[in-house]
């Protein structure tokens, strides 16, 4: 057994069983209370930053052979309690061949108490130094696909945007565009655009041009905003956004549609989150049933989830919301 080790802001010295790279990683710990859906987790674009905790005693059950939410592993590493023997190799090997770093430790539930009392930590695997990730732009380590092709209907926005998204829009025709090609009027051919889900602080800097070319489209054309979509639609509407204690990570979280009064069990992945007031041309649409915070907006022209409507781990209540944002555009 190949011994590794993890520093904790605030917890100190961790030792596990290396395995995946032996290379050394920092970033934001959080965690995840998923039972399943591993792989599509950390390939997840907007794990991008982060160190990420699998609380769920019992991880590698099935081996890797799941379809990603991206080409490659996102998360900067990861945590472990339990991979049974017989597939320990394959997930090391996985990790590895993605030169990402894994550990297994003793017990995650001393990790997990400590975020959820002191909010998300810094971390470090194999290294002491510990390094906040927030400061690099890290939508730009998360983008990984563009696809243009002629005559398409929706002009789709990589910020880190996970697979099971094109999934759901496929029938769709489809152009698919990083965040910095937005620009110029570009959208203005298009019958509608999707804002994807993304890691990071909405309100950095490196997102600010996009953010005013994003405003210019707004009420123009339909736009559905999902997870830093909805985070960036709400900032260059007017709204604020703060980062959350330790944030929303599962498949788990109760929303009630406010307007339908349906609600569902919804997948999220986000640590930063909206405050939501009057007087920006925007309602309430969605609301978390575990603490209340803001899940949704709608407008004139305009939809957002911070949820993950599409899953990818996780159930498919979607509550309507690709269907919707069809009707928004005049496809049903």
């Amino acid at each position: 057994m190949e011994k590794g080790f993890i520093i904790i802001d605030g917890l100190g010295t961790i030792e596990g069983e290396l395995i995946g790279a032996d290379v050394s990683v920092f970033g934001e710990l959080v965690f995840t209370t998923s039972p399943s859906g591993y792989i599509k987790s950390l390939t997840d674009p907007s794990y991008k930053g982060q160190i990420l905790v699998f609380s769920f005693p019992y991880i590698g059950a099935y081996g890797t052979d799941e379809t990603g939410e991206s080409k490659k592993i996102m998360a900067n590493g990861a945590i472990f309690s339990h991979v049974p023997e017989y597939r320990k190799q394959e997930l090391s090997r996985f990790l590895k061949d993605q030169n990402v770093p894994g550990l297994i430790v003793e017990n995650t539930r001393k990790i997990v108490d400590h975020i959820r009392k002191n909010g998300n930590k810094l971390g470090a695997i194999g290294m002491t130094e510990l390094i906040d990730p927030y400061r690099s732009n890290l939508v730009d380590e998360a983008i990984w696909i563009s696809n243009k092709g002629r005559e398409a209907d929706v002009l789709v926005v990589d910020l880190g945007i996970k697979g099971n998204i094109l999934e759901f829009l496929s029938d769709l025709k489809l152009d698919v565009i990083p965040y910095k090609e937005f620009k110029n009027g570009i959208w203005e051919k298009y019958k509608g655009i999707v804002v994807s889900n993304g890691p990071g602080d909405p309100s950095h800097d490196a997102l600010r041009d996009f953010g005013i070319e994003l405003q210019g489209a707004m009420g123009k054309k339909p736009i559905l905003g999902i997870c830093l979509g909805h985070q960036l639609i709400s900032l260059y509407s007017g709204l604020e956004t703060y980062k959350m204690k330790f944030g929303h990570r599962s498949i788990n979280h109760p929303v009630l549609d406010l307007k339908t009064e349906r609600f569902g069990i919804t997948t999220h992945n986000h640590g930063f989150s909206v405050k939501f007031h009057e007087g920006h041309n925007l309602d309430l649409r969605f609301q978390s049933l575990n603490d209340g915070s803001v899940e949704g907006l709608e407008g004139y022209k305009l939809l957002t989830v911070q949820f993950h409507p599409e899953g990818g781990p996780g159930p498919r209540d979607e509550l309507g919301i690709f269907n919707e944002f069809r009707r928004l555009m005049g496809i049903e």
